[in-house]
């Protein structure tokens, strides 16, 4: 069975009830949003009707009876327990009394929102080879709630329709026009009119990105709308590729699909029927790999506005043209007013990875500014004649390596900025880590990581000293993340808060009318902070790291703040030391807070003082141990298991016991691990591949086992060192 139901329709109905006094709500069935209480969702503060809340998409909530005079009391309300070791990254919605959220694999739980009880819990059963098939862990970003159904993109790729009432399917389809190539869904669908939209993941492995959009009540395809154009061999699906053809090299590198997926950010304006969409990086990164010969390549790292009802493009944004840095346009998009040379303009705001933010009449596609709001030196500036960036030497590494800011994962990737349109300021996690980029192209891989530039974190002196004393002057880096509310109107910033001396590891953010700021981490607190000076107001010890922005609601009278606790993704495959996973583990939950709660329950502390089983001897040449590693990181065994770096969200290999050792062949050739997750690799290893990676794994284990029992004064053989 692909749902269970742990509740009656009864129970919902109460659910309804607990809402207060307007007659709706209380009569209201399960999820009942339409177009009229979405568009006026800022008269129902105590709802949070889709992922960022309402139309605005600024994750804000016009709720403040919790705020600066008594944040102290804030506590613990409830919690629901996900069983999930993995990524958490949805931020939940709430209608009427439910909670209605997503999490690994697609699985989308009911909760009573006001006591944590679960109501149902569906299932997409995605097969678990497709494990090795994300860039970035099994996550999930969210559902899409509309007139008594929960819509769901699973991680294998279907769209899923459920009803609200039970979680029973109403519909499925499959959004994925070729299942060979390592394409999943990992980000929420949107809801526009009358349809419903989702994209797809995974540019880097092979994939062309594309949109599709499905009618809402029966799953009917209506269109697809491709952001590359594919190879000039074949005709083009729609009128617009052959002008985004145009800025492409026709002998481009087409086999590996080009990129441009859209896994994370839509907005949609119902007044001018637009539906924008923020596009993903090229693949490969580098345009001089790709598209030899240059060229923009649209429609990569751009923002399209989109008659839903057509698919009919209307105008497009491009931030960086000949991406070459893997800087996506697909985080998430505001849409507010603004007053600009004394004239209201409707606008679309973006802080995109590469460092500038935008401010875009959305109705015309104008640029209005773009300054920088991180560290920047791959571009000096925006050019308001052209739109374009204007480029500096640093950003080409086709010749040599070349310290880039930002880095790969961008100045403010996935995780929801929040606009509060009562003081005027945005607050974006931002992130301060530049890389070294290099460029090595290659032929395509399937399955494997084709990117065709290694890069290397620049995160102190090293190996590549040389590189940065050829780059610019490097900026000092005491801390690599900060939440930095920015005025957007003035472009410029207001106050910073280092939040992590690590990338990556402070989760989305919340603002309130309270003049609050809401932002959890992965050393699992969640912190408070005022909006007006980033004054430190509450930390709130929960126990599971966090990277899902929270959300705040009302029930009865009492306002919540929610979120989803657990870590995972692309920066969080080895747990650090100072991270909760490192000490509690990584128990996915949901958690709930309100004045006059207590203290959160924690998690048990996990034993990390366990030794490391000595490994067996495995007959192998030098040659046979290199070929051994190079398939290592070629298959992307590299990207989500480490040997002696720690725990993380996948088994160190250096912790392995010799009964793993001994069934080796049968877990990643066979797939004896499937259902946990680990994929087999018999379509891309042969059985001598698996022999030499398990000798590499072997003798990697071998020194860490060595060099931790000269740590602990144990007498042990010394290991036979590489030539």
């Amino acid at each position: 069975m692909r749902y269970l139901v742990l509740c009656s329709i009864a129970l919902l109905a109460a659910c309804s009830e607990r809402n207060g006094s307007a007659t709706r709500e209380s009569l209201s069935p399960p999820a009942a949003v339409d177009e009229q209480r979405y568009a006026t969702a800022d008269s129902e503060p105590h709802n949070w009707f889709a992922t960022n809340r309402g139309p605005s998409e600024d994750h804000f909530s016009p709720l403040s009876q919790i705020n600066e005079s008594n944040i102290d009391s804030l506590g613990f309300a409830w919690e629901y327990d996900t069983k999930t070791r993995r990524g958490l990254e949805a931020s939940p919605i709430v209608v009427d009394g439910v909670m209605y959220t997503s999490g690994t694999w697609g699985v989308v739980y009911a909760i009573d929102a006001a006591t944590g009880d679960q109501i149902w819990r569906y299932d997409p059963e995605v097969p678990g080879a497709w494990a090795r098939r994300p860039c970035c862990d099994i996550v999930n970003r969210g559902v899409a709630v509309w007139q008594g159904r929960v819509y769901v993109g699973s991680l294998d790729g279907r769209l899923i329709a459920l009803d609200a009432v039970d979680g029973s399917e109403v519909w499925e389809v499959d959004t994925l026009i070729d299942r060979s190539r390592y394409q999943t869904s990992t980000g929420a669908p949107k809801i526009a009119g009358d349809k419903v939209i989702i994209g797809n993941a995974g540019a880097e492995l092979g994939v062309r990105g594309y949109i599709t959009a499905y009618d809402v009540e029966t799953g009917e395809l209506a269109w697809r709308f491709y952001i590359v154009p594919g190879s000039p061999d074949k005709p083009y699906e729609h009128p617009e590729l052959e002008f985004a053809a145009k800025t492409w090299d026709p002998n481009s590198a087409w086999d590996i699909g080009g990129g441009g997926t859209v896994w994370d950010a839509m907005a949609y304006d119902a007044e001018l029927n637009l539906l924008y969409v923020g596009t993903g990086n090229g693949s490969p990164h580098p345009v001089y790999s790709r598209s030899p010969e240059g060229g923009d390549n649209l429609f990569l790292a751009s923002i399209l506005a989109i008659n839903p009802d057509t698919g009919k493009l209307v105008w497009h944004y491009q931030t960086t043209p000949g991406e070459s840095w893997d800087y996506t346009a697909t985080s998430q998009m505001v849409l507010t007013d603004l007053e600009i040379d004394g004239e209201p303009r409707k606008v679309l705001l973006q802080a995109p990875k590469n460092g500038f933010f935008y401010v875009l009449d959305r109705a015309t596609g104008q640029l209005l500014s773009a300054e920088k709001y991180a560290h920047v030196n791959w571009a000096s500036h925006i050019d308001m004649e052209t739109g374009r960036p204007v480029f500096t030497p640093q950003a080409d590494y086709s010749e040599e390596p070349k310290l880039i800011y930002p880095g790969q994962a961008g100045a403010h990737n996935w995780r929801p900025m929040s606009f509060n349109p009562e003081n005027g300021l945005v607050y974006i996690p931002v992130i301060e880590w530049p890389m070294v980029f290099s460029y090595a192209p290659k032929g395509y891989v399937p399955g494997a990581w084709n990117d065709n530039n290694p890069i290397l974190p620049d995160l102190g002196e090293g190996s590549d000293s040389d590189v940065r004393q050829r780059g610019e002057a490097r900026m000092p880096i005491l801390n690599l993340d900060y939440l930095v509310a920015y005025d957007p109107l003035k472009q410029e910033e207001k106050w910073r808060i280092a939040t992590s001396a690590e990338p990556e590891q402070s989760g989305g953010v919340l603002s309130t009318a309270g003049n609050l700021v809401f932002q959890g981490d992965a050393s699992g607190f969640l912190h408070v902070y005022s909006a007006d000076s980033g004054a430190a107001l509450a930390h709130i010890n929960v126990g599971t790291g966090i990277m899902a922005a929270p959300i705040s609601y009302s029930i009865d009278g009492q306002q919540y703040v929610a979120v989803m606790a657990g870590v995972g993704g692309a920066a969080a495959w080895v747990y650090s030391k100072g991270s909760a996973a490192y000490r509690y583990g990584n128990a996915g939950r949901v958690v709930a807070f309100k004045l006059g709660g207590g203290d959160v329950p924690l998690p048990p502390r996990v034993n990390r003082n366990q030794p490391i089983p000595e490994p067996p001897e495995v007959p192998a040449s030098w040659e046979t141990i290199e070929h051994g590693e190079a398939l290592f990181h070629e298959v992307r065994c590299s990207g989500c298991h480490g040997i002696g770096s720690g725990p993380g969200i996948v088994p160190d290999l250096a912790m392995m016991t010799p009964e793993k050792h001994d069934l080796f062949d049968e877990i990643v050739l066979d797939g004896m691990l499937e259902p946990l997750g680990m994929a087999g690799f018999s379509d891309t290893l042969s059985p001598e591949d698996v022999h030499a990676i398990h000798a590499y794994v072997v003798s990697e284990s071998r020194k860490v086992w060595q060099d931790r029992g000269e740590s602990e004064g144990n007498d042990r053989e010394e290991p036979v060192q590489r030539k």
